[in-house]
């Protein structure tokens, strides 16, 4: 069966996928502003297409089911255009999901996230899918996969709607992006234990990481939305940079199919 994804398969083909132990990918994104020059979309697109890209490369592995489009972001407020969900209904949206697909038999199920502040609400929930189902599930932000190679096609800062998501909807989606709008942002404060997004003092795109979690009013940290220098995108960076997330998140399913899952021991 060559199908990957979910919405596409009838009722037998999904009975089928568990038999192979293929591993559901639930891409969640968010439905919010990203500066004058990217879509609302733009969290939710990219992520569909890193899942996607990975389950054509590992078909007999994966599939994927539609996005989860909104996500956790109050913080976007001050700007038009974001859906915000509070971060209590989203894990539960994104559990009844994980349930339902542990309910039909699949064994291994992996949350992507495409959205920064999504991150430790993904957790919680494939944490509570684990702990709560025969399954267990595992959650991730994509933008960390393979972050070494990613940084160093980068020129600038780098954070939301800055150069590398520029750079990758240029590529997939060059339409709905217009350049003539895009202008670097950057007034967040330096500091050795607050990271967001990416600049060369920093090591890591950490944004589900860092020595200190923070995430202030958007309104406060930037005037139009952005957060790094989408001038420096192009469509070449975005090609390299979607097959570095692609290849990595392939190499993971690989691995987390692979997991055993034990028996559980009661040692009192």
């Amino acid at each position: 069966m060559n199908k990957i994804l979910y919405d596409e398969m009838s009722g037998p083909e999904v009975k089928q996928a568990v038999k192979e132990g293929r591993v559901p990918l639930i891409p969640v994104g968010s439905t919010e502003q990203h500066g004058p020059h990217l879509p609302t979309m733009t969290d939710t697109f990219l992520c569909f297409e890193v899942c996607k890209r990975a389950a054509e490369k590992v078909p007999e592995e994966a599939l994927v089911l539609p996005p989860v489009s909104y996500g956790y972001n109050e913080h976007h407020l001050d700007f038009p255009a974001t859906i915000h969900i509070d971060f209590k209904p989203w894990i539960d949206f994104v559990l009844c999901i994980c349930k339902s697909l542990a309910h039909h038999g699949f064994r291994r199920i992996l949350i992507v996230n495409g959205h920064g502040s999504n991150t430790a609400l993904a957790e919680i929930a494939a944490r509570r899918a684990t702990l709560e189902t025969d399954a267990i599930c595992a959650s991730l932000t994509y933008l960390n996969l393979g972050w070494e190679k990613v940084k160093g096609l980068l020129e600038g800062e780098c954070g939301h709607a800055g150069e590398l998501e520029t750079s990758m909807m240029l590529y997939l989606k060059p339409e709905l992006v217009d350049m003539s709008k895009a202008r670097r942002d950057w007034n967040y404060p330096r500091s050795r234990y607050i990271r967001w997004g990416w600049s060369p003092e920093f090591e890591s795109f950490a944004v589900s990481g860092g020595t200190v979690q923070f995430m202030d009013w958007m309104s406060r940290i930037s005037n139009t939305g952005v957060l790094g220098d989408p001038t420096k995108a192009t469509r070449e960076k975005g090609k390299r940079i979607l097959e570095i997330f692609v290849d990595e998140l392939a190499n993971f399913i690989n691995e987390f199919r692979r997991r055993e899952i034990k028996e559980r021991k009661d040692y009192h």
